[in-house]
């Protein structure tokens, strides 16, 4: 155990392992899926695996509940507004939340889509195995707030690396998927609870907190809350609409080709999140240029790897996919170009989303999740209905352009009116020192 926390802990250039060990978490947490859906097609089936890429939607459009949408705003919190029991405590409500609602509606979603006891039974299991990332998140934004981002990502990562191949060998063993969650869930939470208690000397947990103040950081983070889980449901809205009106089959196929979209949200992250408290205290202390070139450069980036992403699966996709997945999916190369270009705007709606928290614009992100999420409402089953699978990929291209449109404008919006602050005399510099 005590070479265990000595590599959590200990490390030579803390900067530059936070970096590297952010994204090897980065990785596994984007790529968790696509492994164990590979392993899946050659154990347990197509079918099986359409569940899987149902259930996974649904966990993670539920994580966004637990989390909360708030570490970007824990860690962006230059001045000190809360203190760490205070977003602990809070965190231990939103997780219980998602506890509580994702078993609700998968039972109120069996019992309309009429699913198996079987099928029910994996999905609400995949929520609970998502309850860990959430809870631990709060301890790795405190982390990350004291400079100790390089804990959190080898505690992360390390639970990943166990978890997955856990989960992977339980089901060439067992080749039985439900088995397989219900054990790989029971393991990743020992093992969240195990790290936490070998690193939480490095959290501020000393300090009072006060009930008011926890129910005030959840009215105020309500918006992030809200937004983080209209974004997961504006890509979850196609998946429902095949999971309604077409089959498990043709949800897994979805899967596949959507799985990815997530290549550059991924590296969005990897670059943004050891970048995060540099840019709020470039915004807070007022140093505009700065702020606005560290932005410039992530957009510059988010364009680039698009652009390559695109190239690399008009070349490579189809064959690699249909490779990995055990499956032909020569019929569905447009498909996976349009998600590819999807992905560009998804990774540049999440970079702006970050940003606008960092500029504590959270009312704002609320506004354009809702306006989007109302168009997914209305049209994402038509386009499912009258074009199949291509219709999920085209209404999905569409919400994710708009909000990124939406979100550009926001932030535009909110430069202009912190130089014009600046230039009248009326900001206030803001120092975490």
């Amino acid at each position: 155990m005590s070479f265990l926390k000595r590599f959590l802990t200990q490390s030579r250039d803390i900067k530059k392992s936070g970096v590297f060990w952010n994204m090897v978490a980065s990785v596994l947490l984007a790529f968790q899926s696509v492994i164990l859906l590979i392993v899946m097609n050659r154990t347990v089936g197509l079918v099986v695996a359409g569940i899987y890429t149902m259930g996974n939607t649904d966990c993670n459009l539920f994580l966004s509940i637990g989390k909360y949408g708030t570490r970007f705003y824990q860690v962006s919190d230059v001045k000190g507004e809360y203190k760490f029991r205070e977003y602990r405590m809070a965190r231990i409500i939103s997780t219980i939340a998602m506890a509580v609602v994702s078993v609700a509606y998968v039972l109120f979603v069996a019992n309309k889509n009429s699913y198996s006891f079987n099928k029910m039974m994996i999905i609400i299991w995949m929520c609970l195995f998502k309850l860990p990332d959430a809870f631990e998140d709060v301890y790795y934004g405190d982390y990350q707030k004291n400079e100790r981002l390089d804990i959190a990502s080898k505690a992360l990562a390390l639970r990943m690396i166990i978890t997955i191949v856990l989960w992977a060998a339980l089901l060439f063993i067992t080749k039985d998927l439900l088995i397989s969650v219900i054990i790989s869930t029971i393991v990743t939470s020992l093992l969240m609870a195990l790290f936490l208690m070998m690193t939480r000397e490095y959290v501020t947990e000393r300090e009072p907190y006060n009930m008011g103040r926890v129910w005030k950081l959840l009215l105020v983070t309500l918006p992030l809350c809200i937004g983080s889980f209209l974004t997961l449901y504006i890509g979850a809205a196609p998946r429902n609409a095949i999971d309604t009106y077409l089959n498990d089959e043709l949800q897994a196929i979805y899967g596949y080709i959507a799985m990815p979209v997530f290549v550059v949200q991924l590296l969005v992250l990897f670059i943004f999140n050891p970048m995060i408290y540099r840019i709020s205290v470039y915004w807070n202390e007022g140093k505009l240029r700065a702020y606005i070139m560290d932005c410039l450069k992530q957009v510059v980036f988010v364009i680039i790897i698009t652009i390559v992403c695109i190239a690399g699966a008009w070349a490579l996709g189809i064959p690699v996919l249909s490779f990995m997945y055990n499956v032909d999916l020569g019929p569905y190369k447009a498909d996976l170009l349009m998600m590819m270009l999807g992905s560009g705007f998804l990774g540049f709606a999440g970079l702006l989303g970050n940003l606008l928290t960092v500029m504590r614009y959270q009312n704002a992100i609320l506004v354009g999740y809702s306006i989007v999420s109302v168009i997914a409402f209305l049209f994402s089953d038509k386009a499912v209905i009258d074009h199949g699978i291509r219709g999920a990929v085209i209404i999905y291209l569409i919400l994710l352009g708009i909000l990124s449109a939406i979100f550009l404008l926001v932030y535009l919006y909110g430069i202009f009116r912190r130089r014009k602050q600046i230039r009248t005399g009326k900001f206030e510099v803001v120092s975490d020192n």
